[in-house]
């Protein structure tokens, strides 16, 4: 399910992964400063799924972001 997200004062990157299920993509409105905090937060959590053992090596990912799928936005994508 695609959903576009907007920023308010109740925005918060960390809420956004957890409410996330498979196959859903979240557009974002586009900030540099935004997508490398969501970029970080996505690499954060494959690590750590990678740690207790559900991914089973690098290449495996749960999250991927991307600034080019949908310009304009950052879209973060839930593969597993």
């Amino acid at each position: 399910m695609v959903r576009e997200i907007t920023v308010d004062e109740n925005y918060q990157t960390v809420r956004l992964f957890d409410a996330m299920k498979k196959g859903d993509i979240y557009k974002v409105p586009y900030d540099k400063k935004r997508h490398n905090g969501i970029k970080l937060e996505a690499s954060r959590r494959n690590r750590d799924l990678r740690l207790i053992g559900i991914l089973k090596n690098k290449m495996d990912v749960k999250y991927r972001v991307s600034a080019t799928e949908y310009p304009g936005f950052s879209a973060i994508i839930c593969l597993k």
